[in-house]
């Protein structure tokens, strides 16, 4: 059983299921877990059940999840042991000022092992790898954000994140320009990367004027591109930025299954440092896409394992 605490919206759930699943597949098929019980208390929910992801036993109480996931004794042990370890880490960190790089070397030595013996696998930044093991139930932690963990199953992840539902009737007109011309998809995360004082120190790092080099940058690779903006905050990007003749922005009423298609749809990609925009350009069906991502992709912390080789950087 290979059992998970979800975390955070869509395209956080999606890295963490990928990961899962390319883990299926090489260690074993087996009945998959996932808990989504610490979502409630921050008004997220279950993303996945709108796509034709694989069948999950699904829970939305964290405490039953962990009465019936129990963990063995000695996975109980070595958990407290990292847990414990991690504390201590984190409190060096803090006196250095180098809590994050501190933190990830402990993750790729100290609980390496921990992890490959107990079935315990606990990443919370960058890339590293999962080996099998011989416990029955295992215990994932962390986000994942690499495609590293799930490179080898693609295709399979492209036909599972596709969405349930069909096309929305009032899209209709949107799709067939996304299909007719060199669309761009132009991806503006806002939300709380601005309204929180805590999330502007750490994550907003994509000002107007990277999105304005950016398109400048598209505009010089391809020919007569097609620019369609998306945001969590359509009508500020209305009132507030300035886009070439002939932009065109998503409505901003989409659920979010519908909205990732739209995205994915696109022949090319600006993106945020949001990993909603960052699965809309890897679902991207186009073999030929040009995708332009910010050299930095959090002020706290350069997570390069998140980057692909092919993209084009540009400094926010």
């Amino acid at each position: 059983m290979i059992c998970k605490t979800m975390q955070g919206r869509l395209g956080n759930q999606m890295f963490q299921y990928a990961t899962l699943r390319a883990y299926m597949e090489k260690y074993g098929n087996e009945k998959l877990v996932l808990d989504f019980g610490m979502l409630e208390d921050k008004s997220f929910k279950d993303e996945l059940c709108n796509f034709k992801v694989i069948p999950y036993k699904k829970y939305v109480d964290h405490e039953k999840f962990k009465r019936e996931c129990q963990m063995d004794l000695m996975q109980k042990i070595a958990f407290k042991k990292m847990i414990a370890m991690r504390k201590i880490i984190a409190i060096r960190g803090r006196k250095t000022h180098n809590e994050d790089s501190i933190l990830r070397k402990y993750e790729f030595k100290k609980s390496k092992k921990l992890m490959e013996k107990f079935g315990l696998y606990f990443v919370n930044q960058g890339y590293i790898e999962l080996k099998g093991t011989k416990k029955n139930n295992k215990y994932f932690y962390g986000f994942f954000e690499s495609p590293k963990y799930f490179c080898n199953i693609k295709k399979q992840l492209m036909r599972e994140f596709t969405p349930k539902n069909k096309k929305m009737f009032k899209n209709l007109k949107l799709y067939d320009l996304i299909e007719k011309t060199n669309s761009v998809c132009v991806t503006i995360r806002r939300g709380d990367f601005v309204d929180d004082a805590k999330n502007v120190g750490n994550h907003y790092v994509c000002t107007p004027d990277y999105f304005y080099k950016a398109i400048d940058k598209m505009n010089s690779i391809i020919k007569h591109p097609q620019f369609i903006i998306f945001s969590d905050d359509i009508e500020w990007v209305r009132q507030n930025m300035f886009f070439p003749k002939g932009t065109v922005f998503e409505d901003g009423t989409d659920p979010v299954w519908e909205k990732i298609r739209l995205m994915y749809s696109c022949k090319h990609f600006i993106i945020s440092n949001s990993t909603f925009s960052w699965w809309a350009q890897y679902l991207s069906r186009n073999n030929e896409k040009k995708v332009i991502a910010p050299s930095i992709w959090k002020n706290y912390y350069q997570n390069d394992d998140i980057y692909e080789p092919d993209w084009i950087l540009i400094k926010p």
